[in-house]
């Protein structure tokens, strides 16, 4: 590998002389008093100060050499080190240079209240400084190209010019809300900006100049047709977000610094000392793990034939097993940059997580950052939980992102640290993080500005993913090759975890084996009956027909007939105890159900509870709670498909309408968490169409319509045999996806086209669906908030200080609307923390289900944000979600 380039410090100490050929004062902040005004060069200096900060925590400078080592091979580049030393300095200096073009007279003039400029109504851009910054930058570039007599070859400059043109982009959108790369000029602004180079004492032909910016798409086009490597458009895509990333955050904290007087220095990164801390307590803290450390070689080399009785003292040996067989594998391939990981429910993923996570930062020093991604907030707060148990950590060092979560908040939490804790919290500057998935694509793929914020923090993380079998089958091959080509140029280390694990690599020829599976013998446990005994399935009543609309209350009535003949058979074997989960696809079917044996006799022991899409988390806690404190010995839970989204329950029995496989192994994922017990069955039957839920879903298609798998559904079930299920689609999806990346109109041309919007817009976890938040203002008890002093301050108690009020908790966000703040941050941090109270009042609800409920909502006070149910009461219970009887619940679940 060639020897890297300038170190960035040495670039920038190049870049800042330009400011001294200011003849004239510039300014480029007023504080808000007015007071105060900071020079150009003084914020170009502090750019350039967080800039080096943010690239020497996150190890960026070495990554960036490492960047263009790997783009140049690809490229026909002959000068090779004259080539990556220039194309460093002009990736630096689109970030210190990004303002140049604030010497604008009429910014100076109507923003800055310079009294040394007159305006100039002709100029075409008016007091716009970022377009004229982007020029200017440009064209030095374009200059010192031109001038460099060491490219005696025009595809080499002509690859230069294109750079110069993509950063440039950044410079123009570093104000704008998105990101967007075009090179659409007009005439009359580019004429305006060349009378400004002379400002930095830099003297071209005008003609020259222009023509870099009348032939820009000639020069686009003349790249695309020179480089037709994919590769090449992926690592410019990501090299340009990485420097819109860090242009955009070195700025802000440039401009705060000069605002609030408040510096950063720390950026919640781990150095050598905290990780070894962190490994340290992760081998201790826990005994099962400082048993294992203690006897690895005794874990890893017992035979499965001494394993193979049922009992707890052999699953927990499968548990270390199985860990040592991760880590071992891990560290004879510690130096790939991602993996696969499928554990059979019951193994402990979690654990297994932090032993990789923990591994791996022994290994790679540079890794110091850890990225948790899951689908549901349910997982985010019980991992959060979790992690903070086993390596003795407090909020200090980890945050968990959703809106549920408010405003994290560490240390003592004081209005002084408050502005200071806002930008920790904007650019999750915390060594561990837990955050949803579509926001963890977002800062991939996004072309948002504060999504994008937080891409020069992957650099050098490790990150893990759970539960990727909940995505969207459509997306898996875009999100392999992100995961795959981010990895590779970011030194991201990707763990992807499931117990029913789609193995995506397989749908990209140059990818296919590029993740490492690090359980070598997958099938030695899933089939061990310590966990393959975990639970068995039934299929006795998916046998029977599924019944037509008017006989759907007999079938329910039936099913109700077996489900309490099981309980009660298991009840009987086990001390009068039983935890039973049935699961249905829709509300209405679920609500029916819940009728029928809440006004049967023989669930008269039996405490009857519901959960459902339109249940409030609030009531969700108080139903897991009493299941894990056992509150009552018999108990039902009917429920719709939340109860897959990582509901922590351990039930006994299950009953489950059966959909897809992978619903289906979910739903079985709730009953015998801990492989403990004996007995536990799910009992699938029939009742409502899955197509209802999955019809588009590429897996039920196959499901449906390939005769191996539809014959084969029950051994791919009892087996664990998903792969054979998968196989099928990436079959169906690799016929389609033949020379995606050259196809007309396909996903991968918008890389080849830099057309960042696209890149987003046509990836999304979760299709816009037109939801909406519904805020139900009933009273919530006091003891599932956090904050009593915010409650207490917005005066949202109840007299008796017992309840939260909804009905005040929404009078006071319409105060806040319309309040006066001393500033933006302030405004930003009493929202997150309103927000997340208000999140306790609010479920999500989708068009049809707004509309079957139009006439309950407040007009008034449906206009922030919100729909506002108005005389809640009358259709709407905590309990029981809205009433079937008065709403049509068929479009809820």
């Amino acid at each position: 590998m060639m020897k890297s380039f300038n170190c960035s410090n040495e670039v920038i100490a190049g870049l800042l002389p330009i400011f001294g050929e200011l003849s004239k004062t510039y300014y480029a902040h007023l504080s808000k008093d007015k007071s105060d005004k900071e020079t150009l060069f003084e914020h170009s200096e502090l750019v350039s100060k967080y800039c080096l900060r943010l690239m020497e925590a996150h190890k960026i400078d070495h990554l960036l050499d490492s960047l263009i080592e790997k783009l140049i091979p690809l490229l026909p580049v002959k000068s090779k080190k004259e080539f990556g030393n220039l194309f460093k300095k002009i990736f630096i200096a689109a970030i210190v240079y990004h303002d140049l073009g604030k010497v604008n007279p009429n910014f100076q003039v109507q923003k800055m209240e310079n009294d040394l400029f007159s305006l100039n109504n002709k100029l075409s851009f008016h007091s716009n400084h970022s377009l004229l910054g982007a020029y200017l930058f440009s064209n030095i570039f374009f200059k010192k190209t031109v001038e460099n007599t060491q490219f005696d070859d025009d595809d080499e400059k002509l690859i230069l010019y294109f750079s110069i043109h993509l950063f440039a982009g950044a410079i123009i959108k570093h104000h704008n809300p998105t990101i967007d790369f075009s090179l659409e000029f007009e005439n009359q602004q580019i004429d305006d900006c060349y009378s400004y180079l002379e400002t930095y004492r830099i003297f071209w032909d005008e003609k020259f100049c222009s023509s870099f910016y009348y032939g820009a798409t000639d020069i686009f086009e003349g790249f695309r047709e020179m480089v037709d490597k994919p590769e090449v458009y992926f690592n410019l895509f990501a090299t340009t977000k990485l420097l819109y990333s860090l242009l955009t955050a070195s700025d802000f904290y440039a401009t705060n610094e000069f605002m609030t007087k408040i510096e950063i220095n720390e950026f919640g990164v781990l150095n050598k000392p905290e990780k070894e801390k962190l490994i340290e307590r992760f081998k201790t803290v826990q005994p099962y793990n400082k048993n294992l450390y203690t006897n690895f070689e005794h874990y890893h080399s017992i035979p499965f034939e001494k394993l193979t009785e049922r009992n707890n003292q052999n699953l927990n040996v499968l548990r270390q097993k199985l860990t040592a067989e991760m880590i071992s594998n891990l560290r004879e391939h510690s130096g790939k940059r991602c993996f696969y990981l499928e554990a059979p429910t019951g193994a402990g993923k979690t654990n297994l997580s932090l032993a990789f996570a923990t591994e791996l930062m022994n290994v790679d020093s540079s890794l110091n950052k850890v990225f948790y991604v899951f689908p549901f907030t349910t997982l985010i707060t019980q991992t959060f939980k979790s992690i903070k148990d086993t390596l003795e950590i407090d909020n200090n060092s980890i945050i968990q992102l959703h809106s549920k979560a408010g405003f994290h908040e560490k240390g003592d939490g004081t209005y002084g640290n408050e502005k200071r804790l806002y930008l920790d919290n904007l650019f999750v500057n915390y060594p561990i993080a837990l955050l949803s998935h579509v926001r963890f694509f977002d800062i991939l793929k996004g072309n948002e500005k504060e999504s994008n914020y937080l891409l020069h923090r992957l650099c050098n993380s490790i990150v893990i993913i759970d539960e990727i079998q909940t995505y969207n089958p459509d997306h898996w091959d875009k999100i392999v090759y992100f995961l795959a080509n981010y990895a590779e140029l970011f030194n991201i280390r990707v763990l992807i975890m499931s117990a029913t694990l789609p193995k995506i690599d397989a749908l990209h020829e140059d990818l296919k084996e590029s993740f490492i599976s690090l359980i070598s013998n997958r099938d030695k446990y899933f089939s061990n009956q310590n966990f393959a005994g975990r639970v068995s399935f039934d299929f006795t009543l998916a046998d029977k027909k599924r019944p037509e609309n008017e006989e759907k209350e007999n079938y329910l009535i039936e099913l109700s007939d077996f489900m309490i003949e099981k309980a009660e058979l298991y009840a009987g074997l086990n001390s009068e105890n039983v935890k039973v989960l049935i699961e249905f696809i829709t509300k209405k079917t679920a609500a029916l159900f819940f009728s029928i044996i809440n006004n049967d006799n023989r669930f008269e022991e039996y405490k009857i509870l519901l959960l459902s899409g339109d249940i409030l988390e609030f009531r969700r806690k108080q139903i897991i709670n009493s299941i894990k404190q056992q509150e009552y010995p018999k108990v039902i839970v009917v429920s719709t498909q939340v109860v897959e989204a990582g509901v922590d329950i351990d039930m006994d029995l299950g009953f489950k309408d059966r959909s897809l496989i992978d619903s289906d192994e979910q739903l079985a994922g709730r009953i015998n968490r801990n492989a403990s017990k004996v007995n536990c069955i799910v009992y699938l039957f029939d009742c409502d169409k899955t197509s209802t839920i999955y019809g588009s879903d590429s897996r039920f298609k196959v499901q449906q319509t390939d005769k191996d798998i539809f014959d084969d559904y029950k051994d791919i079930l009892v087996k664990k045999q998903f792969h054979t299920l998968y196989e099928k689609v990436f079959e169906l999806k690799s016929k389609t996806m033949r020379n995606v990346f050259h196809a007309d109109n396909g996903y991968y041309q918008h890389f080849k086209n830099f057309n960042f919007s696209k890149l987003h817009s046509d990836f999304k976890l979760i299709e816009d669906n037109d939801s909406q938040q519904l805020f139900i203002p009933i009273l919530i008890p006091v003891a599932f908030f956090e904050n009593i002093s915010d409650l207490e301050k917005i005066g949202a108690l109840t007299g008796n200080m017992e309840y939260v009020d909804g009905e005040k908790v929404f009078e006071y966000y319409e105060k806040v609307i319309s309040m006066k703040f001393e500033d933006f941050t302030s405004r930003k941090i009493e929202m997150k923390k309103l927000g997340s109270i208000m999140s306790q009042f609010s479920i999500s609800i989708y068009r049809k289900q707004r509309e079957a409920i139009g006439d309950m909502l407040h007009p008034d006070k449906s206009k922030y944000g919100f729909e506002y149910l108005l005389n809640w009461a009358n259709c709407y219970s905590p309990e029981y979600g809205f009433d079937s009887m008065k709403i049509d619940t068929s479009i809820f679940l």
